[in-house]
């Protein structure tokens, strides 16, 4: 299994920490390709070094999301911008950070179980703060939790249920997740409050996928995240500063923004359901 890594800004941190935030998307690097690199080397390779990034010119630590690959993981090579505009952010749009270090573009999906919350001090050192326990348990030692959305990250269908999941460790089994505390499944027992898990074997589900559900905005490429009553969370697939501004998107990342959109504005709406590629014999 392959080992990644993404670089948290203090923003992204803060909602591990604060809200158990467990979206996972964006530019990321095998670990090993950075193993030794300080603070400082991180920030730069990444583009972020400058005026407009939170990090300063001598950081004293940067947080990372350590992780491996699971099947459904949507991991694309960098390409330039698709629409003409100003983006004061980098884009990696030659498949590499600055450095060299190969960088791929992660499609926006949950963090899978087992991926760890490390620091990295100036020195060298590193202090592990956090392990993600999977969809129904969150991020340890966090003040919050992320219940699962339905359109961010796996699924799997079993006994006619369709729930959130996440691969276990060894991908063998996946812990489905069932969310309130009426009618629930026999086998299901409490991870968290008003939340109830079992783990089954992929072999007993009849498909694990994960759905993509993308739109048009105001002309703009969105990705939709949930959808509730007459409003839709989404973010933006190819941003610019206009766009940013004009559909009044706040800035989770550097590079990720994201939206609250009425949902019959929303136009062109496609859904794709990803389910893993077989395995090579």
């Amino acid at each position: 299994m392959t080992v990644l890594e993404k670089m948290l800004v203090p923003a992204g941190m803060q909602r591990i920490v604060e809200q158990g935030y467990d979206a996972l998307s964006g530019p990321v690097y095998r670990a090993d390709d950075l193993f030794r690199a300080t603070p400082a080397e991180r920030v730069a390779a990444h583009g972020l070094e400058g005026e407009l990034f939170p990090f300063g010119p001598d950081p004293e630590h940067v947080d990372v999301v350590r992780f491996g690959t699971n099947p459904l993981m949507d991991l694309r090579i960098p390409g330039p911008p698709t629409a003409p505009g100003e983006r004061p952010w980098p884009v990696h749009d030659k498949g590499f950070l600055r450095n060299a270090v190969a960088v791929w573009e992660l499609t926006m999906t949950r963090v899978p179980t087992g991926a760890r919350f490390v620091r990295v001090h100036r020195d060298g050192t590193e202090s592990e703060y956090s392990r993600y326990g999977g969809a129904a348990w969150g991020w340890q030692n966090a003040k919050g939790y992320f219940p699962p959305l339905h359109l961010i990250g796996p699924r799997a269908t079993w006994h006619g249920l369709d729930l959130p999941a996440s691969y276990t460790e060894d991908q063998q089994g996946v812990e489905l997740v069932w969310v309130g505390d009426r009618d629930v499944p026999d086998g299901f027992t409490p991870s968290r409050p008003r939340v109830h898990s079992r783990v089954v074997p992929v072999a007993e589900c009849e498909s694990v996928f994960e759905v993509v559900v993308t739109a048009r905005w105001r002309d703009e490429p969105v990705r939709v995240l949930q959808q509730a009553g007459g409003e839709a969370l989404v973010v933006l697939l190819d941003p610019t500063v206009e766009s940013v501004n004009r559909l009044g998107a706040t800035a989770l990342e550097p590079t990720l923004f994201q939206a609250t959109a009425p949902a019959d504005e929303l136009e062109e709406t496609h859904g794709v359901v990803h389910e893993p590629r077989p395995r090579e014999a």
